[in-house]
């Protein structure tokens, strides 16, 4: 059995129609015969929510009100753990978020989640043979980039190449058609 190397990205397919994942774009935390967890990085809360002055994005159903830090700097490897070349997961937010209101670092370079996605043994390798998600080399500049849900869910598909790309203009359900 393969599993997905951390940062990998998950795109949906057109044909996703879970409230929680149509259309989204997750980052693999971690994969293995136990599960496998990560974080929808193109869902925004509604406006106002933040902590620390940064906007806080919902990372999937799991684990509400767990806060979960992605920053790109290797000074905080201290308290990190290094997902991908260029993202950071704090295990501790602390020090960055201090260093974030101090104006030592700069809020495009980080992105804070609320809550988290998670698949239990062999549930994302069923959904990965149903095509129910399209995997996609880790890409910084998604996970850090200004794009809005939408566009960074075609921006991922636009990587891809054209054949990706065109199902970007598919309605969810075909007989829509």
């Amino acid at each position: 059995m393969t599993f997905l190397d951390p940062g990998t990205l998950l795109i949906a397919s057109p044909g996703m129609l879970d409230p929680n994942f149509m259309h989204a774009v997750a980052m693999v935390g971690h994969h293995d015969g136990e599960g496998a967890q990560g974080l929808v990085i193109n869902r925004h809360k509604p406006e106002g929510m933040s902590l620390a002055g940064l906007e806080i994005q919902e990372g999937g159903p799991v684990g509400i009100g767990q806060h979960q830090l992605l920053h790109a700097s290797d000074d905080f490897a201290h308290c990190s753990t290094l997902v991908v070349d260029g993202i950071w997961m704090a295990q501790e937010p602390g020090p960055v978020l201090e260093a974030l209101e101090s104006g030592r670092l700069s809020a495009e370079s980080m992105r804070l989640f609320e809550g988290y996605s998670g698949w239990g043994a062999g549930q994302l390798e069923v959904e990965l043979r149903e095509k129910a998600w399209l995997v996609c080399e880790p890409a910084p500049q998604l996970v850090f980039g200004e794009l809005r849900a939408a566009a960074t869910w075609r921006e991922a598909l636009r990587l891809m190449g054209p054949a990706a790309e065109g199902l970007a203009h598919l309605p969810p359900d075909i007989s829509w058609n």
